[in-house]
């Protein structure tokens, strides 16, 4: 618990410290945001905060984990380290999205195939064999999602670090009442290191997170929800809950859904679906005048209610097809209610 509360603290007060610094160094050197960014503003800003997350997480995790007992580190920091300097050349030096997608397919091949971190849902009905190869395809696949949805999700100021908030410090306080310490400690000081980035993501932002810091946190995300289901398996007592995966779903529902939806949006209009654009659930509040502060506590709190509606309706032993189509009902209502509110706005 002391390691837990002494992890948290550090990787709070290094990043408060790290991030004025790597600002006044961005300013110093023109270190800012090319300016076909995906961004809503024309002021000059750094994406380099990504770098001090991942930094003193990293650190704060080292220093305070029983990482000698910890048989996943190797993997998971290879992949995270990998992930990282993906982001940072992409940060420093736009690349392809295809060299993009190529990079984050090697990182979570590394992990689902060395690291075991793997869905088993296929193999329930084909076998050790076929079922073992497609729940390895199956566990790539979603992770990228995962992975390009928190990205695509960095579209405002606070928004995907409130988020990132609120997942992973939910999921790391399960992983810590499972007494999965190492878990739970890996998530407690990325929640912090976010947490204090906010107070210079707010809007007017004075520093972004990056692709450094989305497809790092998007990774450890779909680690972390993987690992919750497959430790939910085998752990027992109150902290077990029924239908995980259906509850996992719930973590990463809305941004998925958005991702899917711009996408598809993008390629009936015959762009490049990695093209961005302004069609974000976050952009559709800003049409109908919200300021970027409130679109991110709106939507946050959408996810959060989520999440706990989830695990609410687990304990009533909903299934895990009727936890994902309520997630979806209440979703699509959110959605409803935002087209017409901004058809309404939009007539004015």
């Amino acid at each position: 618990m002391i390691n837990q509360i002494i992890g948290i603290l550090f990787s709070f007060i290094i990043t408060l410290i790290g991030l004025p610094f790597v600002i006044r160094v961005a300013e110093s050197i023109g270190l800012f945001v090319p300016k076909n960014y995906r961004r809503i503003h024309n002021s000059e800003v750094s994406a380099l905060g990504g770098l001090v997350i991942f930094l003193s997480a990293s650190v704060g995790f080292v220093l305070f984990s029983d990482i000698i007992n910890f048989p996943d580190y190797r993997f998971i920091v290879s992949s995270g380290v990998l992930m990282f300097f993906l982001g940072f050349y992409d940060d420093l030096n736009e690349v392809k999205p295809e060299i993009k997608l190529l990079g984050q397919f090697v990182a979570v091949s590394l992990l689902v195939v060395f690291a075991d971190v793997r869905i088993e849902f296929l193999q329930h009905f084909f076998g050790s064999g076929i079922g073992l190869w497609a729940d390895t395809i199956l566990t790539i696949f979603l992770m990228i999602i995962i992975i390009n949805a928190y990205n695509f999700i960095d579209g405002i100021d606070m928004l995907a670090a409130l988020l990132g908030v609120i997942i992973m410090g939910v999921l790391g306080i399960w992983f810590f009442m499972a007494k999965q310490y190492d878990y739970s400690l890996v998530l407690f000081t990325l929640s912090s290191s976010l947490f204090a980035f906010m107070v210079f993501n707010y809007s007017p932002a004075r520093i972004f997170m990056g692709d450094t810091g989305t497809m790092t946190i998007g990774l450890i995300m779909a680690v972390s929800l993987i690992k919750f289901d497959s430790i939910n398996d085998i752990i027992e007592g109150g902290v077990q809950v029924y239908s995980a995966p259906g509850i996992a779903f719930s973590f990463i529902a809305l941004i998925t859904l958005d991702l899917l939806r711009v996408s598809f949006y993008r390629i009936v209009k015959g762009s490049y679906p990695f093209i961005a654009d302004k069609n974000h659930i976050h952009h559709l509040f800003l049409r109908m005048g919200v300021s970027q502060n409130n679109t991110s506590l709106i939507i946050a709190s959408v996810v959060f209610v989520q999440i706990i509606m989830s695990f609410y309706l687990g304990r009533f032993l909903f299934s895990n097809l009727s936890i994902i189509i309520i997630n979806l009902m209440y979703l699509l209502t959110f959605y409803m209610l935002v087209y017409i509110k901004l058809r309404e706005t939009d007539k004015e």
